[in-house]
């Protein structure tokens, strides 16, 4: 950037903001020098530094004392300017006796900027990589919010897309824009989200239709309930959705996912419910149909009875998890639970009346032809005087009967090798390096923030961000400091005060040091004894004048005489001392002769290479709100534009881990109100634990940080991993009622959800995967999540409960009597 091209074309954008971007306020469109009041100079050192360059011909050719382009403080025609706000990635020529050229060029940063005792050599700046100009206002209330991002939005487009340059490439940064991005990347979710619906349906269509062939239930309606498995929870999320602007909640890129999490949660109820009425209705088809209306009522009871806790667990699980990330500091976390959690009742609500609805018009349907099937085989059996045929079932019964033998055999032979006590051993060795893997992943996380993950990679903030991870937060962190009450500033003891303030933050080790801090009431100590000193003629015009440089490197343009008690308002009336204006807030008196300040606030800034972390910068912050703690009399409070965020990072640990183990205890208490059994609820908590802490340790190898996003990944996987341990403890609770053979409740417990859970597991991870296709950081994690917490709980579902509960098979006898069967060993 440094070239006279360069910077001809930067001066260009500035007039071009300044002038030719009108916004739309009560008093007619104006443009930023017309409305810009207080900050209208904060751009001025670049403009001068180039009409320097004009001057000069050619850098570093002068020796004049009026012309000095140096770094951080460039004189020209005799007026300094300190060019730190807005020069980034400065190399600079610096005095040194130790090399033959008596000299080094090094980065500004890490050298001469930052130490005052340290003479700048004239005109030594020797590259520039970045400038950044600053459009600052105060704008009333009357001016509308959407006329400011449309005023915004023009000038974005203006020069993302209309402007070209050979010499230098514009990026802008608005609060609008940034939000604009932001809700574009969420949006991007939408096409996948098409294609995760695509494939959700062929992949329920296809299993459906298997499960139904096998069973000798074949018919069109097992498509429509299988694509309408998928509807039911879009309908829930726009039901709810809706519902929630419509209410008032903010529109988050977040809530994209929603979705993705619904449909995954919703169509596993549904393949429960379709499944049960299968093995229902094959198992019924053997009984003569004598009122077609009081066999429906019967099979979908039963099929109710059989799924209707299973998924009501679930369901209030996922809620009570979600309500509790919902209490989370984070207001993204509090947005994404909220809408979760409501979205998940809605889809139980759904999917027990729409959905439980269409199973009843199919299931009359399949009725009504069972019943037809008996009346034409009734008339056979009468014509051919063979009754025996009255009692067969509809379809070849033999080749149900041998395809469910199979099933059967292999289940059997499944679950007698998880019975083994070789295969036990593996198991649980295998159990123990994952636990071992998942704590040392889970310890190792860190807590840091990189906004650039809310953002598509071919986002312009993208670039944004990365130029100021390397030339700016390392070398001009800066810091907003707020006094509230700062007192009488005509008492010289209350300005020596404010003034210890200033130095307070100055004198922390990463301070860029006194040349760095903007405070307005140095200019005006200067002004003040200019005044004092100043001893002129009494005939001289009272508009003679002294000049001097200040302490912020403006000039002091002094009047002969001061009015007592008027200095703040002659001071700010004075054009070369306007511009604190922006700095301060005062009242006027009646007849407006007298200020009176009432707030202000001065920068200075910070340095470090180690500020690159966000949680870095969190711990300067701390120290920043330690400093303004030490002068509480003064009301000071800080602010930092990412302070939002920084905050979050100091609790995101102790936050995420209360979650977790509140999610975890709500967990423990709903299983434990549909499972009474002590030694089955252990299985059942220890699965929901074991994979939650699985999904966290295995996302922290995988490269993941403890942000926003990862904390509302994590409340998500916590509600989402009880699903399959709770399908399966609460089954192999009921079967209890009928046997108490390990093995044959095994078998049982398998044969009533494991087709289910292996269809929902596989469609959940095809629909996801859809995910990591999406240059989005966000969409990737809950991606992964989501896929860990699949795979992590199929393993332990058919894996790790089944050895667990042939374990506790082996515990003493009067500790394993399961109440519904007297003196009979649980397991």
């Amino acid at each position: 950037m440094l070239g006279l091209s360069q910077l001809n074309h930067t001066v260009q954008v500035l007039d071009a903001i300044s002038r030719q971007f009108y916004l739309s306020t009560p008093q007619g469109p104006k443009n930023f020098e017309e409305y810009c009041s207080g900050f209208c100079l904060l751009n001025e050192p670049v403009r001068h530094f180039y009409n320097g360059m004009l001057i000069s011909g050619q850098h570093g050719n002068t020796d004049s004392h009026h012309l000095d382009l140096g770094y951080p403080v460039t004189t020209v025609l005799g007026t300094k300017l300190f060019m730190d706000p807005n020069f980034f990635g400065v190399k600079v020529f610096v005095n040194d006796s130790t090399t033959d050229s008596n000299g080094k060029i090094v980065s500004a940063a890490e050298n001469s900027a930052f130490h005052e005792d340290m003479k700048q050599a004239q005109n030594n700046i020797r590259e520039l990589s970045l400038v950044v100009l600053h459009f600052r206002a105060e704008l009333s209330d009357d001016v509308r919010a959407a006329d400011i991002r449309d005023y915004e939005r023009r000038i974005v487009d203006h020069f993302h897309e209309n402007f070209t340059s050979p010499f230098i490439d514009v990026y802008i940064l608005t609060d609008s824009y940034i939000t604009e991005e932001i809700v574009r990347a969420g949006l991007s979710l939408l096409p996948f989200l098409v294609v995760g619906f695509t494939i959700m349906a062929v992949f329920s269509s296809c299993t459906f239709l298997m499960s139904a062939l096998v069973l000798q239930q074949l018919s069109f309606c097992k498509i429509v309930l299988a694509v309408m498995a998928c509807v039911c929870p879009f309908m829930a999320c726009g039901f709810t959705l809706g519902g929630m602007f419509f209410a008032g909640f903010r529109f988050g890129s977040i809530l994209c996912v929603t979705p993705f999490l619904v449909l995954a949660i919703g169509v596993d109820d549904a393949y429960l419910m379709v499944n049960a009425w299968q093995r229902i209705t094959a198992h019924r088809r053997k009984t003569k149909i004598l009122d077609v209306d009081a066999e429906l009522r019967l099979r979908i009871t039963e099929m109710l009875i059989e799924t209707g806790p299973s998924i009501t667990i679930t369901t209030v699980t996922n809620v009570l998890a979600f309500g509790i990330g919902a209490t989370t500091p984070a207001a993204e976390i509090q947005l994404f639970s909220i809408g979760n959690a409501l979205a998940v009742v809605v889809d139980f609500v759904f999917t027990v009346t729409i959905y439980g609805a269409l199973m009843v018009i199919v299931g009359k349907y399949e009725v009504d032809r069972e019943a037809k099937t008996w009346s034409d085989n009734l008339s056979v059996g009468f014509n051919n005087r063979n009754l025996r045929n009255v009692e067969k079932p509809v379809g070849d019964s033999s080749s149900v009967e041998e395809a469910h033998g199979s099933v059967s055999r292999i289940i059997e032979v499944y679950c007698n090798s998880l019975c083994n006590k070789w295969v036990t051993s593996v198991v649980l060795g295998l159990l123990a390096a994952y636990w071992y893997i998942s704590i040392v992943g889970t310890m190792a996380i860190k807590a840091e923030l990189s906004p650039d993950k809310l953002f598509l990679k071919d986002s312009n903030i993208v670039k944004v961000f990365a130029q100021r991870k390397m030339h700016i937060i390392p070398y001009y962190s800066a810091c907003w400091i707020l006094v509230e009450n700062p007192g009488d500033v005509r008492d010289k003891s209350q300005r020596e005060k404010l003034e210890k303030l200033a130095q307070a933050f100055e004198s922390l080790p990463s301070s860029n040091g006194r040349y760095s801090t903007k405070f307005w009431l140095r200019d005006y100590e200067d002004f003040l004894r200019q005044s004092e000193d100043v001893d002129l003629p009494e005939e001289e015009d009272e508009d003679a004048r002294a000049i001097e440089f200040t302490h912020n490197g403006s000039v002091a343009i002094t009047p002969s005489t001061l009015e007592k008690g008027n200095e703040l308002k002659q001071f700010l009336e004075w054009p070369e001392f306007s511009f604190w204006r922006g700095f301060i807030q005062f009242d006027v008196s009646e007849n407006e002769q007298e200020y009176r300040l009432k707030r202000f606030f001065l920068t200075t800034a910070f340095h470090g290479q180690d500020l690159v972390d966000w949680s870095n910068r969190a711990k300067l912050l701390d120290e920043w709100r330690s400093v303004a703690e030490q002068f509480s009399s003064l009301n000071v409070s800080i602010y930092e534009e990412d302070a939002k965020f920084l905050d979050l990072i100091g609790s995101m640990v102790s936050v995420a881990t209360q979650s977790a183990l509140w999610t975890f205890v709500c967990m423990f208490v709903v299983a434990a109100l549909f499972i009474s059994h002590p030694p089955t609820l252990f299985v059942a908590t220890f699965s929901i634990l074991s994979t939650s802490i699985g999904v966290f340790g295995v996302m922290s190898w995988w490269g993941a940080d403890l942000d926003p996003i990862m904390m509302s990944a994590t409340v998500m996987s916590i509600g989402f991993s009880v699903d399959i341990p709770s399908h399966i403890s609460y089954h192999y609770y009921q079967t209890g009622k009928s046997s108490t053979d390990i093995r044959k409740r095994l078998e049982m417990t398998i044969q009533s959800v494991g087709f289910p859970i292996l269809e929902a597991s596989l469609s959940t991870s095809l629909c996801v995967t859809s995910l990591f296709f999406v240059d989005l950081n966000m969409a990737q994690v809950f991606a992964k999540c989501m896929l860990l917490v699949v795979l992590i709980g199929l393993a332990h579902g058919m894996l790790v409960m089944p050895v667990l509960f042939s374990l506790l098979a082996a515990v003493p006898r009067r500790l394993s009597r399961h109440p519904n069967v007297a003196a009979a060993p649980v397991f």
